[in-house]
């Protein structure tokens, strides 16, 4: 593919694409987001509770409402900070020796992640799982854009789609294209894996098989040098991401419940206030009722006993 773009339009075009395409996405996501919605937004979504909204002869439901919004956004929140975490792969390159390294993402965005989830009293473990399913759209757009402008250049190739570098001649493989693939089939079995998937193991996983996936890529590429053998930085790196994703992968598979369980004790110290707080509400409720019925009856009883004493005047 000869290169169609200057290196900032490229990258600057696949960014914006990203960052559009994570934003709407992220509507998507409603369902599954809900589950580790924060602490700010239930207190909202109970505000209004069994409030409704009527629009002509429409009754709308403000709760549902709110919950849509609230959690949407919150989805958009993660898919920003996938955003951020993205854009820290030239510094961690820098780190490591090498140029722009998306392996930064890997790497850093579970600090952002940890972060936000902390600010908002919502549980992190939940919530980098709900982030992960955002990393392919960050490795896909990316990849895409090298494509286009001609960087990551591979060795030489004969067959089928080529990549062409515009500072090395000569037909190579793409491998950009390669790994957008292999993410774009990653991204389809962790949809597949989410529902079967014990919790805190998707971004283990992920680490595991981009990491794996990677790794064999490399050995078509030409951009790194050789620093161990036929190994170049990307594949010690590579090693790194699925060693470190095993040992969490397995952790969290054996523990991942009790650590979830200790992010959740502010969730559930509101929710135990909110049922205590409607208890409350609906022991009043009761009372009230209560009281009600018996200044009723005491009313009747009265009423009864002067119309029983009018009639024994009357009679008289």
């Amino acid at each position: 593919m000869h290169r169609f773009f200057g290196e900032q339009d490229a990258y600057s075009l696949f960014n914006s694409i990203y960052s559009f395409l994570t934003v709407i996405g992220s509507i998507f996501y409603f369902k599954i987001k809900r589950e580790s919605i924060s602490i700010y937004s239930k207190i909202v979504i109970q505000l209004v509770s069994q409030k409704k909204l009527k629009i002509g002869k429409l009754f709308l439901n403000i709760e549902k409402v709110v919950e849509f919004i609230l959690v949407s956004a919150e989805s958009m929140l993660i898919a920003e900070v996938c955003v951020r975490a993205y854009r820290m792969n030239k510094p961690f390159g820098s780190l490591v020796g090498t140029g722009a390294n998306y392996f930064g993402l890997l790497f850093t965005v579970w600090l952002f992640v940890i972060l936000v989830s902390l600010i908002l009293f919502s549980n992190p473990i939940k919530q980098l799982d709900i982030a992960t399913l955002f990393l392919p759209f960050a490795q896909i757009f990316v990849r895409l854009a090298c494509y286009f402008n001609g960087c990551c250049w591979g060795i030489p190739w004969k067959y089928g789609p080529y990549n062409y570098h515009y500072a090395h001649p000569g037909n190579q493989v793409p491998v950009q294209a390669i790994e957008v693939s292999f993410v774009f089939i990653i991204y389809l079995f962790l949809l597949w894996y989410k529902k079967r998937a014990k919790i805190g193991t998707m971004f283990p996983l992920y680490m595991i098989l981009y990491g794996g996936a990677r790794f064999f890529n490399e050995f078509f590429t030409a951009a790194d040098p050789d620093i161990i053998g036929p190994f170049n930085i990307y594949h010690v790196l590579c090693t790194i991401s699925v060693v470190i994703g095993l040992v969490l992968f397995i952790v969290m598979r054996k523990y991942g419940e009790k650590i979830s369980n200790f992010f959740e004790i502010p969730q559930r110290k509101f929710e135990e206030k909110v049922f205590q707080s409607k208890e409350m509400r609906t022991k009043k409720i009761a009372e009230e009722n209560a009281k009600a019925e018996t200044d009723m009856l005491e009313r009747l009883e009265k009423a009864k006993k002067a119309r029983e004493k009018a009639s024994i005047k009357y009679k008289k």
